[in-house]
């Protein structure tokens, strides 16, 4: 049931990154056509008023993409126990690094770019050191079986 249950996880994971890439073009549009339904001139009240909530909105759906994309980052890091980077120390944003960045909406620091990208290319650098040896193992073992099977034929 476990492995269901991840299979199943790790579906609604992409599914909800999907929804959220929608929303964050939804609160594009609707930012756009707010501006220019009400004529909207920009550094207006109005205008600010109106950039402040798509901001925010934005800030909240990229705080929830960082979120799932971070576990999900970790927890393959972890199957291939691939050294993960120390968050930083301190609860205030001033302190973020090359691999961690806070988040304002959650308040709790999330992995870069650069962070996902490092444990990314460590975990493919632990599968590759795994599978090479069994992968040239199954070429010798394909040359030998045709091998063997051309040989019966003479």
């Amino acid at each position: 049931m476990g492995l269901v249950a991840e299979i199943l996880r790790r579906r609604d994971d992409r599914y909800r990154l999907a929804q959220l890439r929608f929303d964050l073009e939804d609160a594009e549009n609707e930012f756009r056509s707010k501006v220019q339904e009400q004529k909207l001139g920009r550094g207006t009240d109005a205008w600010d008023r109106a950039y402040f909530d798509y901001d925010t909105r934005r800030e909240f759906v990229y705080a929830q993409i960082d979120e799932i994309e971070t576990r999900n980052a970790i927890e393959r890091a972890r199957a291939w126990r691939v050294p993960i980077p120390q968050r930083p120390i301190s609860e205030e944003p001033v302190y973020d690094d090359q691999y961690w960045s806070w988040s304002n909406p959650h308040g709790r620091y999330y992995l870069t770019d650069e962070g996902k990208l490092l444990l990314r290319r460590e975990a493919n650098i632990e599968m590759e050191m795994l599978f090479k040896p069994w992968l040239s193992w199954g070429a010798l073992a394909i040359s030998v079986i045709s091998l063997t099977i051309s040989a019966l034929k003479l």
